[in-house]
């Protein structure tokens, strides 16, 4: 994960720890509602699109694996500063259809 807070507006992200540690940021630079977490090996992250996130710092042998849905557009890293059309490209996103993680069933499709 990038030091710089950034956005997709072209999809969705699912994150997953591979190895070690590190603190995340999620909610966009300056947010006093963020959510900064320490993360580990195993931990999954899902992201829609729109999320800022950033990593504050690796604790150690961090690494992280991304991935998207099928039939998802190419990831953009948008930086805050696209306006309105980053805003109505992910208006126009659908949701996940199945669920990253547990497949036909659930978080992820309990809206």
């Amino acid at each position: 994960m990038y030091k710089q807070h950034h956005y997709h507006s072209t999809t969705h992200e699912v994150l997953v720890v591979a190895n070690g540690s590190a603190r995340l940021f999620f909610g966009g630079e300056g947010n006093p509602n963020g959510v900064r977490q320490e993360v580990t090996k195993g931990d999954v992250m899902i992201l829609p699109a729109g999320t800022g996130h950033a990593m504050e710092e690796d604790l150690g042998g961090f690494s992280m694996v991304g991935s998207y849905p099928v039939g998802a557009d190419n990831w953009d890293h948008c930086i805050g500063n696209e306006g309105k059309e980053a805003e109505d490209k992910i208006k126009g996103l659908k949701w996940f259809e199945r669920d990253p993680i547990y497949g036909h069933e659930g978080p992820v499709l309990e809206q």
